[in-house]
């Protein structure tokens, strides 16, 4: 029995006796990778294209909308208006507004519920 094989190497040993081995492992490990990053960026290019088309879907639907009803897009968009200059100025004026911008904005949301039903 050969009494080397029983005794753990050094790391400095098995580099020096198995070069090719090393190197094996290490192609192994970059195209382990490269197949990683394949896959994810594969994934990513999917999930891109799937979101593109759903923001178009989403788009051409508000735009028949608003080409459909003129008064309630009117309406809706000058209700958020409203609503976000209520929420930003209260912001800053807590006292005085925060008493009217919470039932604003409540009423403003139950409108657009009401339009959109």
């Amino acid at each position: 029995m050969d009494t080397n094989k029983s005794k753990p190497k050094t790391p400095k040993q098995q580099t020096a006796e198995e070069p090719a081995s090393a190197s094996a492992t290490a192609q192994n490990i970059v195209e382990q990778g490269a197949e990683a990053y394949g896959q994810a960026e594969q994934a990513v290019s999917d999930v891109y294209d799937k979101t593109t088309q759903k923001v178009n879907e989403t788009y051409a639907q508000a735009k028949s909308y608003s080409h459909e009803n003129p008064g309630k897009t009117i309406l809706i968009a000058l209700g958020i208006g409203v609503g976000l200059g209520l929420l930003l100025g209260a912001s800053t004026h807590r006292s005085r507004t925060s008493r009217f911008a919470q039932p604003v904005v409540n009423a403003l949301s139950d409108i657009a519920l009401e339009l959109f039903r």
